[in-house]
């Protein structure tokens, strides 16, 4: 990211600290795929890059209040990813320990607050998801869970890549209004968006 950018971001964080919902969406959009090959290259792989990326943002959605301290936004950016990459590593590296020797996992990894809105979030995805159509529900699972993008679903499927992407789009939709009926963050909704992002 050059010297223009990092301004961009420096603006954007301002915004999100005052809680911006758009700003917040344009910053992941700007800054993602900028992001992505960095993340991959520590991680290895596609799942964990994504698993970082939501982490990663939702500890800047968590972190609004101090954004606008931040002088160096792509560096602060690139540092939160970081560690997010180490600490799914640790944690990757920790339960493989514990599965080998037969102990119960215990998630010592990010902070508590974090970790119970992320916690919170996916649990009502998954609740969300399994009150989508069959068809609705078996695509986003192709997608999110199998990591399957929209040429690889409709192969799988025999359908056109138009009416995958449009059935994502629903699933999505449905998603969202259910985080929104139970007062999530509606920002949240956009770290699980990304996987939709990566498969078009």
């Amino acid at each position: 990211m050059d010297e223009l950018l990092n301004h961009n971001i420096d603006h954007l964080f301002k915004r999100i600290s005052e809680g911006d919902e758009a700003a917040f969406s344009a910053l992941f959009q700007h800054a993602v795929s900028a992001m992505y090959p960095f993340i991959i290259r520590l991680v290895k792989q596609e799942t964990a890059a994504k698993e970082v990326i939501q982490a990663s943002f939702l500890r800047v959605w968590l972190s609004r209040d101090k954004l606008p301290e931040i002088t160096h936004g792509q560096a602060w950016l690139y540092k939160v990813a970081a560690n997010e990459c180490y600490t799914y590593l640790r944690k990757e590296s920790r339960e493989m320990k514990l599965r080998e020797s037969a102990a119960p996992v215990i998630d010592i990894g990010d902070p508590v607050t974090e970790q119970l809105s992320l916690r919170e979030t996916q649990r009502l995805i998954s609740e969300a998801v399994a009150q989508l159509p069959p068809q609705r529900r078996r695509i986003f699972s192709m997608s999110r869970h199998e990591g399957m993008n929209i040429p690889e679903i409709a192969q799988a499927l025999r359908l056109s890549p138009n009416s995958v992407k449009n059935t994502l789009v629903l699933a999505l939709r449905d998603i969202r209004a259910h985080l929104e009926r139970n007062g999530q963050l509606t920002p949240i909704v956009i770290l699980f968006i990304s996987d939709f992002f990566f498969s078009r």
